[in-house]
C-alpha cells in the first residue's frame, strides 16, 4: 500500500505536488474547525449560558430567603383556642375565613379568593404557632390569579 502510494506520488510533478500538499492542508484545517474548534466554542459558549442562568437563579432564591427572614414573627398561642388564633391571624393577614366549621379531628377553613404567595405564608405562619395542616386543597379561583383553599387544621400540641 505504501509501495504504491509512493509510486503514485512520484509520477506527479513538482507543481502538482505541491497543489496536493495545498489541498491536503486546506483539507486539514476544515476538518479541524468542523470537528475542534466549533464543538469546543459551542460548549464553552453553552457553559457561559447556564452558569449566568445559575447565577440568576442564585440571586433570586437568595433573595426569597433575605426576604422570608425578614417576615414578621410567627403568631403567639398565648393560650388562645386554636379557632381563635386562626381567626385572628387571617384576619390580621387579610383573608377572609368564608367557612369555619369543626371537623372530626380538627378545625375546617375555607378561602374562596386568595393570592398565592400570601396564603402559603399564612399557613407556614400559623404552622409555626402550633397549629398543623392535616388536609389542604388549593384550586385556581374564580378571579385570575387568586386560589381557593380547603384545609383541615389541628392544634398539634406546642
Amino acid at each position: 500500500m505504501v509501495g504504491s502510494f509512493k509510486t503514485w506520488w512520484s509520477n506527479h510533478s513538482v507543481a502538482e505536488r505541491m497543489v496536493l500538499l495545498l489541498l491536503g492542508a486546506s483539507i486539514a484545517i476544515v476538518l479541524l474547525w468542523l470537528v475542534v474548534w466549533r464543538p469546543v466554542t459551542d460548549g464553552l459558549a453553552a457553559g457561559w449560558a447556564r452558569q449566568g442562568a445559575a447565577l440568576d437563579r442564585y440571586g433570586s432564591v437568595r433573595s426569597k430567603v433575605m426576604a422570608l427572614k425578614a417576615l414578621p414573627a410567627a403568631p403567639q398561642r398565648a393560650g388562645l383556642p386554636v379557632e381563635q388564633l386562626v381567626s385572628q391571624s387571617a384576619a390580621e393577614a387579610g383573608f377572609t375565613l368564608d367557612r369555619v366549621g369543626s371537623s372530626g379531628t380538627g378545625m375546617s377553613v375555607s378561602i374562596a379568593s386568595a393570592k398565592t404567595g400570601p396564603l402559603l405564608s399564612w399557613l407556614s405562619q400559623i404552622e409555626a404557632a402550633g397549629i398543623s395542616v392535616q388536609s389542604i386543597s388549593i384550586v385556581p379561583g374564580q378571579t385570575p390569579g387568586t386560589v381557593a383553599m380547603q384545609a383541615v387544621l389541628r392544634d398539634s400540641g406546642l
